[in-house]
């Protein structure tokens, strides 16, 4: 079902907070679903996470007691880690509460990545290079956590080096949308597949901004992986 998870980090059980988002997977005779919730509430090796809801529809779980499923989430240093857990059951007060099993911090495992993970995606941005004297929209041809590639429309002439700033519309597998402003650096002009093409990279992103297009890459990589997309 999986065959991204690499390594242990016995530190990563600090990383679940309260209010953390999660992914939820399940596998049943092959068919993968995914869900998405937050952290409720944690004890000793118990995890309490709200009443997940499809990632596509917004319908609720049904997530039987002893179910296996895989959980996901993505720390405050955007490393993306995944864990086996079981459903333990349900406990019902004011807001119902699914109870899993959380297993100790050595069965925490990270998923392999480069510095950035880097998919193939188009994303619509805006650019604005107030030196040339250019600002236009185009599409990403992939995107990272550290920058992008951007198509090249015939009429802009931007030089390597130059700076200026970059808006991305990001629309996640839930259906959010969120809209990101850069700084960002030209760093090369280039040709592929007979696009002209312009190689950026972001400069000074915040944390959160790094962990949400962190969490984007990692949604399209599984998806690409599923499909047997590669970049």
């Amino acid at each position: 079902m999986y065959n991204i998870i690499i390594g242990m980090n016995r530190k990563c059980i600090h990383m679940l907070t309260i209010g953390m988002d999660l992914t939820i997977e399940t596998d049943r005779n092959g068919m993968v679903k995914k869900y998405k919730s937050k952290v409720a509430d944690i004890q000793q090796d118990k995890l309490y996470i709200y009443y997940p809801l499809s990632v596509t529809d917004n319908k609720p779980a049904f997530l039987p007691s002893g179910s296996k499923v895989i959980i996901s989430f993505i720390s405050g240093d955007s490393n993306v880690f995944l864990f086996e857990s079981k459903v333990l059951g349900m406990q019902k007060s004011a807001v119902t509460l699914v109870e899993l099993y959380l297993p100790e911090e050595k069965y925490f495992n990270r998923v392999q990545r480069r510095e950035h993970v880097r998919v193939i995606a188009g994303v619509n941005v805006v650019l604005d290079f107030p030196n040339s004297g250019q600002k236009f929209k185009s599409v990403t041809s992939d995107i990272s956590a550290g920058g992008c590639a951007v198509i090249v429309p015939p009429d802009v002439k931007v030089q390597p080096a130059e700076s200026g700033t970059i808006e991305l519309s990001i629309l996640m597998e839930s259906g959010e949308q969120f809209q990101l402003t850069f700084t960002c650096e030209v760093i090369r002009i280039f040709t592929k597949n007979k696009l002209d093409l312009m190689s950026l990279k972001y400069i000074e992103p915040t944390p959160s901004e790094q962990q949400l297009l962190t969490r984007f890459c990692f949604e399209r990589q599984l998806s690409d992986r599923k499909k047997g997309l590669y970049i």
